[in-house]
């Protein structure tokens, strides 16, 4: 599905956004905060574009949009639903990534709003969870600012390049959204 806000399209990621995948998830700050390997090279954002947003849609397990700024006609980020569980509690996790040039403007926010309200009133969750590193302030403010709370720290959970790191847990319960 399609939707739009005032300023934002969020689109469908295909195969023909592999170059900007590149780009967005080689940002050295994205690769920090998020524990993730940049993809090694275009047939590497290729292969991860199909795996993390092109199969999880396929297979109606997750849904991965792409944040496209209506002024610019350009891809800026993504925003979408992982680990999509529809049968068991009726949640999924949500992640969110932004081009540095667009941080700190309201766009996540504008595009977390739409999200979660399809989320909540479209695909019927009653949860929606994020895992953010603790130094992440920008996304632990965001998170905040869109009424989730923290239920916790998942200490040690990930483990990135030699080093373990705690993953704090926020939730929104349908009954919260505004």
């Amino acid at each position: 599905p399609e939707l739009q806000t005032e300023r934002l399209l969020l689109r469908r990621m295909t195969m023909v956004d592999a170059e900007f995948y590149l780009k967005l998830f080689s940002d050295p700050e994205i690769v920090e905060l998020t524990a993730f390997d940049p993809p090694n090279g275009i047939e590497g954002a290729k292969q991860e574009l199909m795996e993390h947003c092109i199969r999880p849609f396929n297979e109606n397990k997750g849904i991965r949009w792409g944040i496209v700024l209506k002024s610019k006609a350009e891809l800026i980020g993504t925003v979408g639903y992982i680990n999509w569980l529809k049968a068991k509690g009726h949640w999924a996790e949500i992640g969110y990534d932004l081009l540095a040039a667009y941080r700190r403007q309201g766009i996540m926010t504008e595009a977390m709003g739409e999200v979660m309200k399809y989320g909540f009133e479209t695909m019927g969750l009653n949860r929606i969870e994020a895992f953010v590193n603790p130094v992440n302030i920008a996304s632990i403010r965001l998170l905040q600012k869109l009424g989730f709370h923290q239920d916790g720290v998942l200490r040690e959970r990930t483990h990135f390049h030699g080093r373990f790191i705690d993953d704090l847990c926020f939730s929104l319960l349908a009954k919260e959204f505004n």
